[in-house]
């Protein structure tokens, strides 16, 4: 019988949600799209045939261990009322990752005029940003996109009288993608890390990390100023995001890895082994985003009825000027989600006992620091750099408690299933799975 993976211990569905109309900027990227499926109740499930709905997903040779029966997801995240809430996105070209049911934009957010065009369309309620780069990008791309693409977003949705129709509408609640590693300088270890650890500004090592630490800094301080037109604005930290979709994470570069790497490569372990490691899957970063501009409305609402500034709520649970980290709240081995991985793409026996093969830390790092030298002179990027051997060795883990205790934020599905799913997707994407499995057969 193949294994199914259980629901986690989750509350009672709740009524459909109402979020009036929303704008996901980057609606057609990975986490943008997964959004917009989300808030029309996934389309992508019920577009897809039956056979791939509730079957056995086999996902390596040893079919009693490696079939999965994925339940859907329509059934299990938050309902949205479909009648109350409209879906919009904006992106820079919106050819790919279409969903039925979305109006699609196309601007470039760091053209005030092209976003008061498309705000003039939408009269957005919510905006959600998810507009980001590959953290590997040009720093003047990094810098274009989650600086100043920002600022010009932030701008133009709190202009509400450049693109208001009647004069008084607005946007009520900004919600911004940031990023967990805002406050990580790259090299240290991060146990059970919060929203209390400061930024770390400037990052030597990650310039994607200071940008994004720069732009939610500059979307928290708008949070309900005039500047803005009163409208409140909260920031979501992802820890790691899996899941179907993802073209540059760390999923990506697993399965990847898995499928051309030689057996005894693979059986190359960097570090000790005991460092613990954040993964989330996008469905649940998804919940967040949507739990705290759930909030970010309820605040919005309880200002205008109270009258009050700050609508009488609470400093213990305050969402707007907040920021708010979101992960599976299951941190694993770095060398534990790696294999597992690899075995659900066929390589059977990685890291078995006797084949494993140790390189301390310091001698992973000489290594990544020599490739590094050597692409510099050839041209060619290697592997392995002294940025991978650190991610591989130190511990990167964070809290998500301040969400649960705020927005009510559980968890829904669990990190052995989204990695599941990241490699499901993979070998459906990528025509077919491990190359390097199927060398080894055949030899």
């Amino acid at each position: 019988m193949p294994t199914t993976l259980h629901d986690r211990d989750l509350p009672p569905h709740p009524p459909p949600k109402t979020l009036g109309t929303v704008l996901v900027v980057g609606g057609c990227g990975f986490l943008g799209r997964h959004v917009v499926d989300q808030l029309l109740n996934f389309p992508s499930e019920k577009d897809s045939s039956p056979s791939t709905q509730n079957t056995p997903v086999p996902l390596g040779p040893n079919k009693g261990r490696y079939e999965y029966e994925l339940p859907p997801l329509s059934t299990r995240y938050p309902p949205i009322n479909q009648s109350t809430t409209t879906v919009h996105a904006l992106d820079l070209r919106c050819t790919r990752n279409r969903l039925p049911g979305c109006t699609y934009h196309e601007a470039d957010i760091t053209s005030a005029a092209q976003l008061v065009t498309v705000f003039k369309s939408v009269q957005p309620d919510v905006v959600i940003n998810t507009a980001s780069p590959q953290w590997d990008a040009p720093h003047e791309i990094l810098r274009k996109v989650n600086i100043d693409g920002t600022k010009t977003l932030l701008d133009v949705a709190g202009d509400y009288k450049s693109w208001s129709k009647d004069g008084k509408k607005r946007c009520r609640a900004f919600v911004h993608t940031s990023s967990s590693s805002v406050v990580h300088d790259a090299e240290s270890n991060l146990r059970n890390a919060d929203e209390r650890w400061p930024y770390h500004v400037p990052n030597k090592r990650e310039y994607y990390s200071e940008t994004k630490a720069i732009a939610e800094r500059m979307v928290l301080a708008a949070n309900g100023s005039e500047e803005v037109g009163g409208m409140l604005c909260a920031a979501v930290r992802p820890a790691g995001i899996i899941g179907e979709g993802d073209m540059g994470g760390i999923a990506y570069g697993v399965c990847k890895t898995a499928a051309v790497a030689p057996g005894w490569q693979l059986n190359m372990q960097l570090g000790q082994g005991d460092n613990l490691f954040d993964t989330t899957y996008v469905g649940n970063v998804v919940l967040g985003l949507l739990l705290v501009a759930e909030g970010l409305l309820s605040t919005s609402r309880r200002v205008s009825e109270s009258g009050m500034k700050d609508g009488g709520i609470l400093e213990h649970e305050r969402v707007d000027g907040e920021a708010f980290i979101v992960t599976n709240d299951q941190p694993c081995y770095f060398w534990e989600i790696t294999r597992f991985m690899w075995s659900r793409m066929g390589r059977e026996g990685v890291g078995a006992k006797g084949k494993l093969w140790v390189l301390p830390e310091d001698f992973a790092a000489l290594i990544g620091g020599l490739s590094e030298i050597f692409g510099a002179i050839s041209g060619r990027r290697g592997k392995i750099n002294r940025q991978t051997v650190k991610y591989s060795c130190i511990d990167r883990y964070y809290s998500c408690e301040k969400l649960k205790r705020r927005c009510g934020y559980v968890p829904v599905v669990g990190v052995e299933e989204g990695l599941v799913r990241s490699v499901k997707w993979y070998k459906e994407a990528e025509g077919g799975g491990a190359k390097g499995g199927q060398e080894k057969k055949s030899q």
